[in-house]
């Protein structure tokens, strides 16, 4: 079942923040949100499609992992338009997933459709966060 929350962050502004359990059928909520806040932020049509293959293919990574790894945690979404930092839309993906081999593939994809992708350690160990930046909405 997915979850929406709002957290405050220190400046003031309210980043969107969802949280799904680690199952496919999920992943389209997800995506679906996200591309809702990245087309109120501005962003054009194929910008739109960047952000929805990343966040798909994102998504998916954190899904897989929990699963191969057994983690019924939440799967983490937090999604970012106050253009902080000079970016105009900022989604971190955080999994429990535990070290795994990563997909050479996947990692080149999301490298490609976002502006900005950082992989760090998450709760589960090795990968479990990914950052996507895309610095303008077209």
């Amino acid at each position: 079942m997915s979850a929406l929350a709002q957290e405050a962050l220190p400046d003031g502004e309210t980043p969107i923040a969802m949280r799904f359990l680690p199952v496919p059928e999920h992943v389209r909520t997800a995506r679906l949100v996200v591309v809702a806040v990245a087309r109120r932020a501005g962003f054009d049509e194929v910008r739109l499609d960047e952000v929805r293959l990343a966040v798909g293919e994102v998504c998916a990574r954190a899904v897989r992992r929990s699963l191969q790894s057994g983690a019924a945690e939440p799967v983490s979404v937090q999604i970012d338009d106050s253009g902080a930092d000079g970016c105009a839309l900022r989604v971190l993906v955080t999994d429990h997933g535990g070290a795994q081999a990563e997909d050479p593939v996947s990692l080149a994809l999301l490298h490609g459709l976002a502006d900005v992708l950082s992989v760090s350690d998450g709760p589960g160990g090795p990968g479990g966060i990914v950052a996507l930046d895309w610095n303008s909405p077209v």
